[in-house]
């Protein structure tokens, strides 16, 4: 499983505008992140439609946290991007010849689920107080 960019600067962009604390920019954000602003309005879109930031219009506008840090999990960013953990195309529906008889999708399923119960519901503060470990 490989989390793709969206994810990842979806996260690290909410972890910069929980940092900050306040009302902040693209512009700043990019600068910070090292990420083209344009880039972070594009991220930007999903993560406030699904209520995880909102925005304040206008020449000092910016990004705010919609919810607090507590609830917005990793499984809500996931949510926001229409993603999900997902290890083998057998385990999403697809066809498989051999779903009836391969024994290495029992490891995939475990696998699966560890990540399901571990990882998304870690939240961003979680990860801002550095209070992500190994189970």
């Amino acid at each position: 499983m490989k989390i793709n960019t969206k994810i990842r600067y979806g996260l690290r962009m909410l972890i910069a505008i929980a940092q900050d604390g306040q009302l902040v920019n693209t512009t700043e954000l990019g600068k910070r992140m090292h990420v083209s602003p344009k880039y972070l309005r594009k991220l930007a879109g999903p993560l406030e439609k699904a209520g995880l930031i909102k925005s304040v219009q206008g020449i000092y506008g910016g990004y705010l946290l919609a919810r607090r840090a507590e609830e917005i999990t990793l499984h809500s960013l996931m949510d926001a991007f229409n993603e999900r953990v997902s290890l083998t195309d057998c385990l999403i529906g697809k066809k498989c010849e051999l779903k009836d008889t391969c024994l290495a999708s029992q490891v995939w399923e475990m696998l699966e689920k560890t990540l399901e119960k571990q990882f998304l519901p870690i939240s961003l503060h979680d990860i801002l107080q550095n209070r992500v470990k190994m189970p």
